[in-house]
């Protein structure tokens, strides 16, 4: 990637990336908030955790918003398999006495939007942890010598 347009294109592609995981993180809080004040306002302590829930989302789509650098990556991540393993606990488990159930519409719509953050911030993670250095050393020893 010597040519300044590759370069150009790596950074746009990563901050069209970064900025669809922003929009994956807030649109999955956004779902947990609008869930809490159309039923979990009701259910104790559960309730609770889905404004947390929101707030969390709101901090971590700031953060990535705002920085591509690993610990904003790494927020955007915590908050998305967090929740999933939340959500999957109390459907197994339950959580302080209330039992979800696997499929529905909301459980469907946040749980994939959740997944696809995740798809969108684990190569972004990945790319910011390898050095520049190591990064160029790879792209040295693939490109074909010419003879």
């Amino acid at each position: 990637m010597d040519h300044p347009s590759e370069r150009m294109l790596s950074v746009s592609l990563k901050g069209a990336l970064r900025w669809s995981a922003t929009v994956l993180v807030l649109a999955a809080g956004a779902i947990h908030l609008w869930l809490y004040f159309d039923y979990f306002h009701r259910v104790h302590v559960v309730g609770v955790l889905f404004l947390v829930n929101a707030a969390f989302a709101l901090v971590a789509g700031l953060a990535l918003l705002f920085s591509g650098r690993p610990w904003a990556l790494l927020a955007g991540i915590a908050y998305s398999a967090g929740t999933l393993v939340g959500f999957f606990f109390s459907v197994y488990h339950g959580l302080f006495g209330y039992v979800e159930s696997l499929r529905g519409p909301w459980q469907e719509a946040a749980g994939g939007v959740e997944l696809a953050a995740l798809a969108l911030l684990a190569p972004l993670l990945a790319s910011a942890l390898v050095p520049a250095a190591r990064r160029q050393s790879l792209r040295q020893t693939t490109r074909a010598k010419p003879p």
